[in-house]
């Protein structure tokens, strides 16, 4: 947190490239490291028949701040040092509420070894391929989707509402998704979210000719059961490891969802140039059945009831 705030405050006064640049570098950082002590002290502290909810009330509160972000961008679009003093400013709050919690987190999150990071992810490639589209996909839509709309006919205004639904759908469908994993099991939410993701993608690929609201549904729709992948990952990765093992797990998820956000914007702008609109869609429609038929074919978790009768 104290690297985040003091990136944020210089980049409040910075306004050459590279020092900018170093101020962005160390606030990735910051945020990474946040991430990862954060998700790996809920996973260790979350009772298996629960850990699906508890993650899904995070997610939720991550995809919230997405929606309030580029909310308080267009709110004070003239006033960026005093966004970011504010930022700074909510980020060393943030020490407050762990000062109170600050040595259970330090016995739950164990010291991992970097090297362990390759390892966790070939021990359960699924899980973190899972994750890698949720990302690919969420950063695409942060960074194109009003473009993607412009080009599918939309005027400006409704081009930038459709990106907004689709991070609402975040919000609104994390806790949701959380319930399902407790209580239809890992592998039944998982699958249902690639299937509700290819059949909101689905219909887009036809062109031009739906009106907004079908299509904001659609969107509402898409961006929750996306990121839903993101919130089962999480469980996942909290059912399979332990102690230093989930911080390495933890650390990959990270670093998976890092690469997906950068690698994801960069192929999709090269597909609109070539493809359009409506390529982009198909390419996701293609990905979500890949993920769906392969996760039928070789998707076996670890379920909380199978856990709950080994603890008895």
């Amino acid at each position: 947190m104290g690297l985040l705030a003091v990136a944020l405050v210089a980049l409040a006064f910075l306004r050459d490239f590279w020092p900018v640049f170093a101020a962005r570098v160390i606030l990735g950082c910051g945020a990474g490291l946040m991430f990862i002590v954060a998700e790996t002290a809920l996973n260790a502290a979350a009772a298996p028949e629960r850990r699906g909810q508890i993650m899904g009330v995070y997610t939720a509160a991550n995809a919230l701040g997405f929606v309030l972000g580029p909310a308080m961008i267009a709110l004070m679009p003239d006033r960026p040092a005093a966004l970011l003093l504010g930022c700074a400013a909510i980020a060393l709050m943030a020490l407050i509420p762990f000062a109170a919690v600050e040595r259970p987190v330090s016995r739950l999150v164990v010291p991992g070894s970097a090297l362990h990071i390759v390892s966790a992810i070939t021990a359960f490639p699924l899980a973190f391929g899972f994750l890698f589209i949720a990302s690919m996909i969420d950063a695409i839509a942060i960074s194109l989707m009003p473009v993607i709309m412009l080009d599918r006919d939309f005027d400006v205004s409704q081009a930038v509402l459709l990106a907004a639904v689709f991070h609402v759908g975040l919000v609104i469908g994390q806790p949701l998704i959380g319930l399902a994993l407790d209580k239809a099991g890992r592998r039944r939410t998982v699958l249902g979210c690639c299937g509700l993701s290819l059949a909101c993608t689905l219909p887009l690929v036809s062109g031009p000719g739906m009106g907004f609201w079908p299509v904001a549904g659609l969107m509402l729709v898409w961006g929750g059961a996306n990121y839903g992948l993101y919130t089962a990952g999480l469980a996942l990765i909290g059912d399979r490891f332990r102690a230093e093992m989930l911080t390495a797990a933890t650390a990959a998820l990270a670093s998976v969802y890092a690469l997906a956000a950068v690698i994801g914007p960069v192929v999709a702008g090269g597909m609109m140039n070539a493809l359009g609109a409506q390529g982009l869609f198909g390419a996701a429609a293609v990905v979500y059945l890949t993920a769906l038929c392969g996760g039928l074919w070789l998707f076996r978790p670890v379920e909380p009831e199978w856990q709950k009768h080994q603890i008895r």
